[in-house]
């Protein structure tokens, strides 16, 4: 992990910084094609939660742990169910889903979010793969995570390609489990 030196270095080398368990991880701020997926996920959330209690943020400040207020992460996209743990600095609470999006730190995301998530009783995550537009969606079932599904983004010659048996399964839209009648089209996420 490197720090930061001069506010030049702040500048050209812009850092997210989140504390797990007492350590710091630091990554580099998201790419293009990783914000792109991260708004194209957002939207259909907002327009779904609009006058309703639960709200849809990106990259907001999550004070997950009420047992070691220091411990911050900042997920990509964080559904965010009781209104009375926001405070001026972020949100004081477990989040209802969190998403992560792959990127130079997959580690953190696949290994150390996934561990810290699950034990904080996040009841759904999900980890977007943009190099292969890809989404895993895991629940939390007896304090653990279960992978509900796994879906894929197949372009129509790709798609092509599948038996008959494996075109009927394939699955064009992911639903989150908490909300049962939202529907995301896995086109609208990976599709220029």
């Amino acid at each position: 992990m490197q720090s930061a030196t001069t506010p030049e270095d702040n500048i050209l080398n812009p850092r997210k910084v989140e504390i797990i368990d007492d350590i710091v991880y630091m990554s580099p701020l998201p790419n293009f094609k990783h914000n792109k997926i991260m708004f194209r996920i957002t939207s259909p959330f907002e327009a779904y939660l609009k006058g309703k209690k639960c709200s849809v943020h990106m990259v907001g400040n999550v004070y997950i742990d009420k047992d070691n207020p220091k411990t911050l992460v900042i997920p990509d996209i964080s559904i965010l169910c009781e209104p009375d743990k926001f405070k001026l600095a972020g949100y004081y609470g477990v989040p209802s889903l969190i998403v992560e999006i792959l990127s130079t730190n997959r580690k953190d995301d696949l290994g150390t979010k996934f561990e810290f998530y699950e034990r904080m009783g996040v009841s759904e995550y999900w980890i977007v793969d943009p190099l292969n537009d890809s989404i895993n969606q895991y629940i939390l079932v007896n304090g653990r995570y279960k992978l509900l599904d796994a879906y894929r983004h197949l372009l129509q010659e790709e798609f092509e390609t599948l038996d008959e048996k494996e075109q009927e399964e394939y699955k064009t839209s992911i639903v989150p489990n908490i909300f049962s009648d939202l529907d995301i089209p896995l086109k609208d996420v990976f599709e220029d």
